[in-house]
């Protein structure tokens, strides 16, 4: 069929068949599907995927850092930059990966700037091939579900526990 005679899809047919793709895509809803549902949520101005995005950027660039460093102390030969590096994030912590990176890529000495494009491209390696996204969704979701059901735990036995001092003090 050529587009002249191909029929004319209205444009919320598209939307929803989109939608319907996106759904099996990602088992979530997004944020404005749920905006109806839940009162908006914010930190900082940032979404609550948008803040745990955030927290896997920085976890990448920790985890690149740390793979850097463990192929710069090799067994038979440690680089000169290892200890460079060590003493660089005692004096620079890393808790914004993106700023520490940009901090480590102006450093004047050209090797400082090199490690900086080794842990670029170590973290987008870890980020696109080496992290299980799903197992990260389950863990959570189990974690939260084990911590709930201990929370509620304690909650009952201190309600019961002081069910039991009340009927002692009317006794």
């Amino acid at each position: 069929m050529s587009r002249a005679t191909a029929p004319v899809r209205a444009p919320h047919a598209f939307i929803r068949a989109k939608a319907r793709a996106t759904q099996r895509k990602y088992p979530f809803p997004s944020t404005a599907a749920r905006a109806s549902k839940f009162p908006a949520v914010s930190f900082d101005g940032l979404t609550p995927e948008e803040k745990a995005s955030m927290a896997l950027v920085n976890l990448f660039t920790m985890a690149a850092t740390r793979v850097i460093l463990d192929q710069m102390s090799g067994t038979r030969h440690r680089s000169p930059m290892f200890n460079k590096i060590v003493d660089y994030l005692q004096e620079h912590p890393l808790r914004n990966g993106n700023e520490w990176l940009a901090q480590l890529m102006a450093h004047e000495e050209l090797d400082y700037r090199l490690v900086a494009v080794r842990i670029i491209e170590t973290r987008k390696v870890l980020a696109d091939t080496e992290f299980d996204y799903e197992h990260m969704q389950e863990a959570a979701l189990k974690g939260i579900t084990e911590e709930n059901l201990e929370l509620s735990r304690e909650y009952l036995s201190c309600s019961l526990d002081a069910d039991e001092h009340v009927d002692d003090l009317h006794v």
